[in-house]
């Protein structure tokens, strides 16, 4: 068994795909070593085990939807695209979704994936309680007036094994997606939140080459008013690919065509593999104050970076108190790189690291990266805290695994 990009081999000694609450408590209280994946669509070590594996995605499929308080109760072992299509038949919806909906809502949860948008939070911010099987077998019902909540929704599954969430909901609304292409990088500097700003959720696409230019990719909502130009560009008339080179038949309509939310907000369809596939994708996040300094320090390295490129995105995320969110009470700027995947990538990534570590960065935890224990706990401040919380739930580390004990050692 492999990742999504095939990068790095599962070395499961056991896999399992319960079908019962009772069936998954009873595999947690009888391993010694255990850990849960979700889809898989990790490029390092979070989702591996030389142990025992569970994937939720055979447990009953819940989708219950409560009106009253705006909230649906979801399995977490279902994907976004399994979600999203029930919740808009009954006139709802969620804030925001990352950019394809093929992921698992446990997975993208407990890394702190994201969609973009200045005034959009990390899909953990959407949850409202959960609820989570610990070391010892027993259910845990955890909510936002737990003093453990948010250092918990992004929790690594390190402290147990989340099988249901409560999720906020809200009326379902219409988006429009319209692209704004070679929009120069040194404008979107001069400019960076008023044009990051422009729609409800905005992405720009760059492949750092000469041309110093990239695509604005703009999602606005209900009745937000399109321009007719941003940055000198004009909306584009042609479909395009975030990949220049990939056919755009996998994207999700584009010429500010109305159409439901979870058929716009991501970038690919749900019937389509998304992206190209075989890739390495690496993820930083910084203050989004900071990024038209940390765009002029990674155009200065754009020589290293430009060849083993497929293509690089910028996005924002809004601040949280999420104590292993990217955005920890810091408005933020995902910067993203989607790699060739070539032997010698991490000698690149480290690159861009270093590039960065002026910025403080901070890595997306499913994805790759080699900054070391001791650099991550210096840009989470809650840190020790959260290590001391998943011992004190988990002393025997029943749930760790190597990527664990090298990153919060």
């Amino acid at each position: 068994m492999q990742n999504w990009s095939k990068n790095i081999d599962f070395n499961d000694r056991e896999y399992f795909l319960p079908e019962s609450l009772s069936e998954l408590q009873e595999l947690i209280q009888s391993s010694q070593k255990i850990r849960a994946r979700g889809s898989a669509h990790s490029f390092n070590e979070i989702a591996n085990t030389s142990s025992r594996a569970i994937n939720l995605s055979k447990m009953p499929k819940v989708i219950e939807i409560d009106d009253g308080s705006k909230s649906v109760k979801v399995s977490a072992g279902l994907t976004y695209g399994e979600l999203a299509p029930v919740l808009h038949q009954q006139g709802w919806a969620i804030s925001n979704l990352a950019s394809l909906p093929h992921i698992s809502i446990a997975g993208s949860i407990s890394t702190g994936t994201h969609g973009s948008g200045i005034k959009n939070q990390n899909l953990a911010n959407q949850v409202l309680s959960f609820d989570i099987v610990t070391s010892e077998g027993e259910v845990r019902h955890i909510d936002r007036t737990n003093p453990a909540f948010n250092a918990l929704v992004i929790g690594l599954g390190m402290s147990g094994i989340v099988y249901q969430y409560e999720i906020k909901i809200e009326p379902t609304y219409q988006i429009r997606q319209v692209i704004y292409p070679d929009i120069p990088i040194d404008i979107l500097q001069r400019n960076f939140d008023q044009i990051m700003g422009t729609a409800y959720s905005v992405s720009y696409f760059t492949e750092w080459t000469s041309s110093q230019s990239g695509n604005l990719w703009c999602k606005f909502r209900d009745a937000e008013s399109i321009p007719e130009s941003i940055g000198g560009s004009r909306k584009a008339e042609v479909k395009y690919h975030p990949i220049p080179s990939v056919d755009p038949v996998a994207c999700t309509d584009q010429f500010g065509e109305p159409g439901d939310w979870y058929q716009r907000l991501p970038h690919f369809k749900l019937e389509f593999i998304p992206s190209v596939g075989e890739e390495i994708q690496s993820e930083f996040f910084i203050a989004r104050k900071d990024a038209p300094s940390a765009l002029e320090e990674l155009l200065k390295i754009s020589d290293v970076i430009a060849p083993l490129l497929w293509i690089s995105e910028l996005r924002t995320i809004a601040a949280d108190e999420l104590w292993l969110s990217g955005a920890y009470q810091r408005e933020s700027v995902g910067i993203h790189f989607t790699w060739k995947k070539v032997d010698s990538i991490n000698s690149v990534i480290q690159r861009v690291e270093d590039a960065l570590r002026p910025f403080h960065y901070r890595p997306h935890w499913g994805k790759a990266f080699t900054a070391d224990a001791k650099y991550l706990s210096s840009v989470y401040p809650k840190m020790s805290e959260f290590k001391a919380l998943a011992l004190a739930l988990d002393p025997a580390k029943k749930f760790e695994n190597t990527f664990t004990r090298q990153m919060l050692s």
